[in-house]
């Protein structure tokens, strides 16, 4: 909820501002850091989702996967338990779409934060 809040109010700003840099362009400028801000702010979440999902929860999330086996097959816990590095390595590949995923949010927000940056450097902007 908070980075819903967060993400409106940015983007409220952004358009407000850049509305009024009719009126005096510096407005223009708000506009670019509020849309830098946002940029951060979201590659700052993604970033500390992705350690905390993919570094501290993973071995809740392997346990959740041996529930789910067990529950949808004939395995049991001893048989998991026998050949722990397999449903690891399988686990682990059932990761790999997610994780890609996730790469590819923070590199899009990275995009947009070094394409703005850019475009105000060389002042192609307005």
């Amino acid at each position: 909820m908070l980075n819903f809040i967060i993400t409106a109010v940015s983007a409220t700003l952004i358009v407000a501002f850049g509305l009024l840099k009719s009126v005096w362009a510096g407005f223009a400028y708000f506009a670019i850091f509020f849309f830098a801000s946002i940029c951060i702010y979201w590659l700052y979440v993604l970033i500390s989702n992705y350690i905390y999902n993919y570094k501290t929860k993973l071995n809740d999330r392997y346990q959740l996967y041996c529930a789910n086996l067990i529950n949808n097959s004939t395995l049991t816990m001893e048989e998991i338990a026998k050949n722990n590095d397999v449903y690891v390595k399988k686990f682990k590949k059932t990761l790999h779409k997610e994780k890609v995923i996730e790469i590819c949010k923070m590199l899009v927000v990275i995009g947009l934060l070094i394409s703005i940056v850019s475009l105000f450097f060389t002042g192609d902007l307005f």
